[in-house]
Order: C-alpha cells, then sequence, then structure tokens
C-alpha cells in the first residue's frame, strides 16, 4: 500500500491629521470630518453592494477553499454505486499502483456483482500522493473530475472511475492534463458541458476534507477495502478473492 502524507489547507488602515486652529476647535473638526468621511463610506459601500448582486453571490466553488460536496452523496459523504444487499468500500488514489492492481483484479468482478445487484460499491477517493505528480496534484484533480461526473451525471460515475484506471498514470510523472481527463470521461459518454467543469476544481476542497477525514477514521493507505464495514482480510490482487468474501456476507 502506498504511504500516508497529509492533504492541503489558508489580511489593515490609514489616517489623517488637522489645521492650525486652537486645540478645542481642532478636536470639534477633525471629529465631524472624520464622521463625515465615515457615512461617505458606509453609503458608497452599500451603494456597491446592492448595485452588484455578484458580491453577494456565493462563489463557484473550490477556488476560495469553500468545500463544495457533489450532489447525491450518502449520509457520510460515501459515492454509492449501486444498490446491492453487500457493501464494499473503497479507499483509493487514483495515481496509487496498488489501487491500479486491485482495479485489475477485482474491476471485473465488481462490474459483474453491480450488474446482478449483490452489492453496492461504496467510492471513497482520496488524494495523498499529488506530491508524486510533479506539482500538478493529479491525484486531487482526478478525484475532482470523478466528484463533478458524480455530481452532473451520476449514471456515468462507475465507467469514468475504471476509465480512469485503465488510463493511470505512473508516479512520479506529471499525471494526465485536465483535457487528457476530460476526454477520457467524453469516452465514457459524459456530456461535455460536464466535462468542461473539471478545470475550475469546483470540488477539491472537498477532495481535502474527505483525505482527511478518511485518515482520521484509521485509514493508514491505499487501498483500503471494507466488506460491510469490515476490512477485507483477503489478497486484494488475486482475482476471485473479494467475490468469496462478498458472497459469503450476502443475506
Amino acid at each position: 500500500m502506498s504511504t500516508r502524507t497529509q492533504p492541503p489547507t489558508p489580511p489593515t488602515r490609514p489616517t489623517r491629521r488637522g489645521t492650525s486652529q486652537p486645540p478645542a476647535a481642532r478636536y470639534r473638526v477633525a471629529r465631524w470630518v472624520g464622521v463625515g468621511v465615515l457615512v461617505a463610506l458606509v453609503v458608497a459601500v452599500i451603494a456597491v453592494v446592492l448595485r452588484d448582486p455578484a458580491t453577494t453571490d456565493p462563489a463557484p466553488g473550490g477556488g476560495d477553499g469553500a468545500v463544495v460536496a457533489p450532489s447525491g452523496l450518502g449520509a457520510d459523504g460515501s459515492i454509492l454505486i449501486g444498490d446491492g444487499p453487500v457493501t464494499v468500500t473503497i479507499y483509493f488514489d487514483y495515481l496509487c499502483p496498488a489501487c491500479g492492481a486491485f482495479e485489475e483484479a477485482n474491476g471485473e468482478t465488481l462490474e459483474q456483482l453491480l450488474e446482478a445487484e449483490d452489492v453496492t460499491v461504496d467510492l471513497r477517493p482520496i488524494s495523498f500522493l499529488d506530491r508524486l505528480s510533479e506539482g500538478t496534484e493529479y491525484s486531487t484533480r482526478s478525484a475532482n473530475a470523478l466528484a463533478t461526473v458524480v455530481d452532473s451525471a451520476p449514471d456515468h460515475a462507475w465507467s469514468f472511475h475504471r476509465a480512469l484506471y485503465a488510463h493511470q498514470p505512473p508516479e512520479g510523472a506529471e499525471g494526465l492534463t485536465d483535457e487528457q481527463l476530460a476526454s477520457i470521461a467524453r469516452d465514457v459518454s459524459v456530456p461535455v458541458q460536464v466535462t468542461e467543469l473539471f478545470a475550475e476544481r469546483r470540488h477539491e476542497a472537498w477532495v481535502a476534507e474527505q483525505t482527511a477525514q478518511a485518515f482520521d477514521s484509521g485509514v493508514t493507505g491505499t487501498p483500503t477495502i471494507l466488506v460491510d464495514g469490515e476490512p477485507f482480510t483477503g489478497d486484494p490482487y488475486q482475482p476471485g478473492s473479494l467475490a468469496a468474501v462478498v458472497e459469503r456476507a450476502a443475506p
């Protein structure tokens, strides 16, 4: 498994003097001039706010540090695929080679279990390997791309998730560009108007929050797999091992 690192996180006034009048008069003039200036400033600020509704609109998200979660999440922030009786939870980083190996061994199995309505797949993207993508923050950008699809085209989330692993870049390289991520998404029928949102990084603060929460909950690396809340103790890279555990957990 890959090892843990920390996820990402983050302002003054002038004065003035009066004229050569007697001290008491100078104080009164300065006081009333100061009050007049303050009133004028307050009126000006109110006028600007009323005239420009953009000053009161919420930011589109991400860039100002606001946490913007994708819609349709589970109660604890999970991305739920399917509606089967057994829940398979996967904590992963799209840059993690071990996660890619898990997908290679178990992706088709999970696909079949989803089609048979035997499982609910609980996806937990985290982004602790950004430092291994030459400054491009690939872990964050790819997780943000998934969150964007979940938010705006949820029916394509699972196929996009699998396609990202089919095009997984190596650790230590720059990773895929936003346009390359968008191209992969379009290949699995994600609408263009959704892929155009990837570069906005609207959900990056949510990805960072999920990463911190994962480690706070006891996750120490990726992939971390749970079956109905219990740690998967089989070989995650052995085809068939996950299916056997799911079968035993089935009601």
